[in-house]
């Protein structure tokens, strides 16, 4: 009884360590310097940027790629809103099929919205999650990177629905293959 309550729980933990563990979206703050080092820089690179500082705002246009250590985000569009004086990022929106992809685990989703101050990726528009061959999908994925936890939300046209493969003792977790961009014209995996 025991060891199948056991098998039970370890098989349901490739459900929440596909979200747990999800990073995002490059920022440059304070909190960067608490963890013992000097701020992390942020690459991103694009065909084209336009500036207004009016609007305390950066966009970045066709095929923008922003990497910070090994977290690499791709969109055809990304807009980064600053604060008044321009240093601290407030706010990241990426749009128009986005690919997030770190060593383990790539998220897609037509919109992504990272908020630095609460350490929060908010994905819509079909998002998915992999970790290997498991999925975890919804109308909604909202990550709370800092509490290390995730809330997947459905709506009236698309439930939350997991996919995970249970493994055997000895088998290690595939490193799947990342997904088509969304928009290219699959249906996903």
């Amino acid at each position: 009884m025991r060891a199948r309550v056991l098998s039970c729980l370890f098989s349901l933990l490739p459900a929440f360590s596909l979200l747990g563990g999800l990073l995002l979206a490059p920022h440059v703050s304070a909190g960067d310097e608490k963890k013992g080092g000097p701020p992390k820089p942020v690459t991103i690179t694009a065909q084209r940027m336009e500036a207004n500082r009016k609007l305390h705002q950066v966009t970045y246009l066709d095929n923008v790629i922003v990497k910070k250590e090994d977290l690499t985000i791709y969109a055809p569009r990304i807009v980064i809103t600053f604060d008044e004086k321009m240093e601290e990022i407030e706010r990241i929106n990426a749009e128009g099929g986005v690919r997030v992809v770190d060593p383990e685990k790539t998220a897609t989703a037509e919109k992504a919205t990272y908020l630095n101050d609460q350490d929060v990726l908010v994905l819509t528009g079909n998002p998915r999650v992999w970790q290997g061959d498991n999925v975890i999908t919804g109308a909604k994925i909202t990550v709370f990177r800092a509490e290390d936890r995730a809330v997947v939300e459905g709506d009236d046209k698309q439930r939350v629905t997991t996919v995970y493969y249970q493994r055997g003792e000895e088998e290690e977790p595939k490193k799947g293959p990342l997904p088509e961009k969304p928009g290219g014209g699959g249906k996903g995996r």
